[in-house]
């Protein structure tokens, strides 16, 4: 099928720019000044902007009629250590009276289209905004001397995070640095979460993961990528809750019981055991075991240590040979790190006194903690921080509105895992190319199996039929075609065909793709962020222009989440 690959060259060498069409030419096409940042922090104009676009999608075409529910895939039953049960915003639309006019306004006007030749667009998408000619870091290097504009606190410094992820994977999917050196960071891949994650929908997306240094080193402090390597395993482990295979492995130097039998031997798999037992010696090895666990955390189901950091670039769509895959230019670069270790019993008893409160004030509103240089509190243990395209194409920092539009997802939804979405969806390293651990640029998504809920059905087949449509606005015409037969059933042959490749769904046509690019261009050519990111193309999108507070969504009882297993009947 055409367009059924996604993935970018490694090596860092993006596809030529045909030599006919510069990309000084697309660059003038978006000429347009930069919003006008100021010293202090910014007020929000969408004091509401932590509550996401799809929040406002429409749940049901018309009274008594299908219903629409994509609200499941973020509200829903939590599992423990999330405590934020919101499985009831499916069915009833508990939103502050501030939140109800719907201010993300670009889904339904949206900017004027960039018009370029697909000569001209493909020499955009594939010039990288991120490595410069001589092959250095343009953001980092722009944030050694910040100009004014960025320089919130007017010293002279960038106090936010600066990128340090050269996007070189090897054949594990650690990164290095030009002189071969190891940032930390290590890529995964993952099944993108559904809905406006997938490239279909507008941008191809990959993740890094990095922990603290103490983590990459053995217990004499010496870089150990094998130390490394075992406690990133120990980490998956426990936040997928599943074991995990190990090269044998001499529990014994490393004094943890790493296979859960009771006994220092030779370990071939990190074993998922929870609640943990008292006697079994075990924890993060290497440097990271002389922590103090009360503060930096310990392998808890569920949670990661303090420091954690994540890097996840959302990227252009390229098309070569009529196949589509990740384009070398980044739309955004979102960053976000564990700052604090929040046990069980914290989580549990910040997200009851959340609950308390909003049953209290249904009309207060989240509270942003941010700063405008180091990011925005999820109110979770985290700090949020993003870049995004200017309107020249160059990488700037997020302001504090623009970054606040991620914490609501991060910071207040059933669905995550300790404040994240990708690590628990990390393929499975026993079926997995290189064990899971490598970027979308070595291998795309084509061949990868649909992901199964616990209930045995397919994944992204459930979130089809709960939501009617390919996206949550139900504007993805191509899949609507490609899936759903006329009276808004799925095409059998399609979804045989999605189980055992979500490229069939995830990936667009060419065609598609161009058209995705050209209404982001639109978006960074108005430079208008606040009313919205998401891009649409195909039929009108299904939006309401204002909910009404507690009002019903036409959903009569909330989906399951995909962890809960089918009760057992006498039968089985």
């Amino acid at each position: 099928m055409v367009g059924a690959a996604l993935g970018w060259r490694s090596g860092g060498s993006p596809p030529p720019a045909p030599a006919s069409t510069p990309v000084v030419q697309v660059r003038e096409a978006l000429a347009s000044a930069l919003p006008a940042n100021t010293r202090e922090r910014p007020r929000l104009s969408n004091p509401a902007a932590y509550l996401p676009a799809q929040c406002y999608a429409v749940t049901q075409d018309v009274p008594g009629g299908r219903t629409r529910n994509g609200c499941f895939a973020c509200h829903q039953t939590p599992r423990a250590p999330n405590y934020v049960e919101d499985a009831e915003v499916q069915t009833v639309l508990s939103v502050a009276r501030t939140a109800e006019e719907n201010r993300w306004t670009h889904l339904l006007q949206p900017p004027p289209s960039v018009e370029l030749s697909d000569a001209e667009l493909l020499a955009w998408v594939r010039s990288s905004n991120y490595v410069d000619e001589r092959g250095g870091l343009r953001l980092a290097a722009a944030l050694a001397q910040p100009p004014a504009a960025w320089d919130a606190n007017g010293n002279g410094q960038w106090e936010g995070y600066t990128p340090d992820c050269w996007f070189q994977p090897d054949a594990e999917g650690f990164d290095h640095s030009p002189d071969g050196a190891m940032t930390g960071w290590r890529a995964f891949a993952y099944a993108p979460f559904p809905g406006m994650f997938w490239p279909t929908n507008g941008s191809a997306g990959d993740v890094f993961i990095r922990l603290p240094a103490a983590f990459r080193r053995d217990k004499a402090g010496r870089e150990s990528t094998a130390v490394y390597r075992l406690n990133l395993a120990i980490l998956e482990s426990f936040i997928r809750r599943v074991d995990v295979p190990l090269p044998p492995t001499d529990e014994r130097e490393l004094g943890s019981d790493l296979d859960g039998d009771g006994v220092l031997g030779t370990a071939k798999r990190v074993a998922f055991v929870w609640p943990p037992r008292p006697e079994r010696p075990f924890g993060y090895v290497g440097q990271a075991a002389e922590l103090d666990r009360a503060r930096e955390g310990w392998p808890a189901a569920g949670l990661f240590p303090r420091g954690t950091e994540f890097l996840h670039s959302l990227r252009y769509l390229d098309v070569e040979g009529g196949q589509v895959r990740m384009a070398a230019r980044m739309k955004e670069l979102r960053y976000m790190r564990k700052t604090r270790w929040l046990t069980y019993s914290d989580l549990q008893l910040a997200a009851e006194a959340e609950a308390r409160e909003k049953q209290k004030q249904p009309d207060k509103l989240k509270t942003v903690l941010a700063d405008a240089e180091r990011g925005v509190g999820t109110g979770t243990g985290w700090l949020m921080q993003g870049f995004i395209e200017d309107a020249g194409g160059a990488l700037r920092p997020q302001n504090v509105e623009e970054t606040t539009a991620c914490i609501g997802c991060h910071g207040g939804v059933g669905a995550t895992t300790d404040s994240t979405f990708s690590f628990a969806r990390k393929l499975d390293p026993g079926a997995a190319f290189q064990q899971g651990w490598y970027h979308w640029a070595q291998r795309g998504l084509k061949g990868i199996p649909e992901p199964k809920r616990a209930d045995g059905q397919g994944e992204y087949a459930h979130w089809l039929a709960q939501v009617g449509a390919g996206d949550d606005y139900g504007s993805n015409d191509e899949v609507q075609a490609r899936f759903f037969r006329p009276d808004g059933t799925l095409q059998p042959d399609a979804v045989k065909a999605l189980t055992k490749d979500i490229s069939v769904l995830l990936v667009p046509s060419p065609r598609r793709a161009l058209l995705l690019d050209r209404a982001t261009l639109a978006l960074v050519k108005a430079q208008r962020f606040e009313r919205g990111r998401d891009v649409t193309v195909g039929a009108p999108p299904k939006v309401n222009t204002r909910l009404e507070q507690d009002g019903a969504t036409g959903i009569n009882e909330p989906v399951l989440p995909g962890w809960v297993r089918p009760e057992k009947t006498a039968s089985r």
